[in-house]
């Protein structure tokens, strides 16, 4: 299989993985099924930035989910069942916050059984109720980041609870203000900067959840140089669990489509994130993150700084800027797989960048369409 951006997608493609668009619904589209312009429209129309289409050339390729897609809709569900009862009540109950807890622990033994504990984009982006997804996603990400820095499981699940948790207080600022497309006003930003601290107060009140777990919640908005909020906090001021929910709450934000801004792609995200160490985010964190998640996602094409191009094959867990990949020469025929971690004629070589020359993306597609 191999990764194409919508503004890539031709008529006559067979997705390699199904669409899904929204908890508890059945997929946009599914695996095998063949694009349409219609399907091709339908896509752009829910600003979904790529998907993955089969490839004879490359059949070989596979992407493994970093969590089974069943545990994906349960922990969806439950996340907008009590989000969705906060909203319309005062407290959260307390069975909602062992549901938490139980999805916390389940989202760690899933993770943590799998060989590879390296996650693809792909694994975060195929819903579109962003409120839900995004809690899931910063989980997902603080728990990856966690296990680099070697927690425990104990300690990993009240970092993903922390997680699933940390935005609940949105669930009280004006739909207005979460979805405005221009500038925030002064006193719209000051609305919005009170959703951590409206999210620990209710919370701590419940008394079942451990300390770190609502610091993460309050603090999750601080930075590293002090210039967040809401208490001001720097460096090691900063509660560890906040600092870890930082990265990964900016690093899912600025990847997702929104009403005011398109998604970044991985390895812009990444750059961004590395330009502000020491700045907005811990550098230990920053490098634990980078450990974790696929700075291009299997299936991906990218340029090297030799010229050629190559589709990345397999990410090494511990090490994703070093992926193993396949070289495609001009005339569409492939190299042999290479390790760029340990294969001493590319040991200078280096990724540059996404491809963007559009007849890569026809290779071994079987493509039907003959536009020009």
């Amino acid at each position: 299989m191999i990764f194409i951006p919508t503004d890539h997608l031709k008529a006559g493609m067979a997705l390699a993985m199904d669409i899904d668009i929204g908890i508890g619904k059945l997929p946009l589209l599914t695996k095998g099924q063949v694009l349409t312009p219609g399907f091709i429209q339908r896509i752009q129309d829910l600003n979904i930035t790529g998907v993955y289409i089969e490839s004879s050339q490359f059949e070989d390729v596979v992407v493994k989910e970093t969590v089974s897609r069943k545990l994906k809709q349960e922990a969806l569900t439950n996340i907008k069942k009590i989000f969705e009862n906060y909203s319309r009540k005062t407290l959260v109950a307390d069975v909602s916050l062992r549901t938490v807890s139980e999805l916390a622990n389940s989202l760690v033994e899933n993770i943590l059984s799998n060989e590879e504990i390296v996650v693809n984009l792909s694994d975060l982006k195929d819903h579109d109720d962003y409120t839900y997804s995004h809690s899931l996603s910063v989980a997902i990400l603080s728990i990856m980041i966690g296990s680099h820095l070697g927690f425990g499981k104990r300690l990993l699940s009240d970092l993903a609870c922390s997680a699933l948790l940390h935005d609940l207080g949105k669930m009280r600022i004006d739909i207005k203000i979460l979805n405005k497309q221009d500038k925030l006003t002064e006193e719209e930003f000051s609305a919005m900067k009170k959703h951590p601290v409206i999210a620990y107060e209710h919370l701590k009140k419940s008394k079942i959840l451990p300390s770190s777990v609502l610091a993460g919640v309050e603090s999750h908005h601080e930075r590293f140089d002090g210039s967040g909020y809401p208490k001001g906090l720097g460096g090691d001021e900063i509660p560890l669990f906040a600092r870890i929910l930082a990265v990964a709450d900016v690093y899912d934000a600025i990847t997702s489509n929104r009403a005011y801004r398109k998604a970044w792609f991985a390895n812009e995200a990444i750059e961004y994130m590395m330009a502000n160490a020491e700045i907005q985010f811990d550098y230990d964190i920053l490098k634990a993150f980078l450990k974790s998640v696929a700075v291009y996602p299997v299936g991906t094409f990218v340029k090297l700084s030799n010229g050629q191009t190559a589709l990345i094959v397999k990410n090494q867990p511990g090490n994703t800027l070093r992926p193993v990949i396949r070289i495609i020469r001009d005339d569409g025929t492939c190299t042999e797989d290479i390790d760029l971690l340990s294969n001493f004629n590319y040991i200078s070589i280096t990724i540059t960048g996404r491809c963007c020359d559009s007849h890569f993306f026809d290779l071994g597609t079987g493509s039907s369409d003959t536009r020009n």
